[in-house]
């Protein structure tokens, strides 16, 4: 069975619900377990709104932002683009995921959201985009949910 979904949502709090909204009634098509697809979509979720909140010194709202998700062979592939991201934010957005691998504090205040994108996807890759612009997100969602 393969399935894909594209996603396109403005780098805009205020249209995060219905982007989240419209993830799982796609996703609630292919058959997935309810816990499957609660699951991704609390991944993109942190993911886009991440992206939103640190990205606002570098992009307008009416950037969008990309999904695709992909359905192959019981494997969900997640697949994110913020077109707008300079390289530098790239390169510290990979040293922070990698950090989150360590866990989170309980005292500390941030980093819970990177957390959760490393713990809910697995072969987690960032890099930048074609031509040198841009961050693509790459992972797996974590299987045993």
């Amino acid at each position: 069975m393969k399935h894909e979904f594209r996603f396109g949502v403005h780098a805009d709090y205020g249209e995060v619900r219905t982007f989240r909204c419209a993830v799982r009634e796609r996703l609630e098509t292919t058959g997935l377990a309810e816990a499957i697809v609660d699951r991704l979509v609390l991944v993109l979720d942190e993911i886009v709104c991440n992206s939103i909140e640190h990205g606002h010194a570098y992009r307008s709202v009416k950037d969008v932002l990309e999904v695709r998700v992909r359905l192959v062979d019981g494997h969900l592939d997640i697949r994110f683009c913020d077109p707008s991201c300079p390289p530098h934010v790239v390169r510290e957005i990979d040293r922070l995921l990698v950090k989150s691998r360590q866990g989170v504090s309980p005292d500390s205040e941030r980093g819970r959201g990177l957390f959760l994108i490393h713990d809910g996807l697995e072969d987690l890759e960032v890099r930048t985009g074609p031509g040198g612009v841009g961050l693509e997100l790459r992972g797996r969602l974590r299987s045993g949910w």
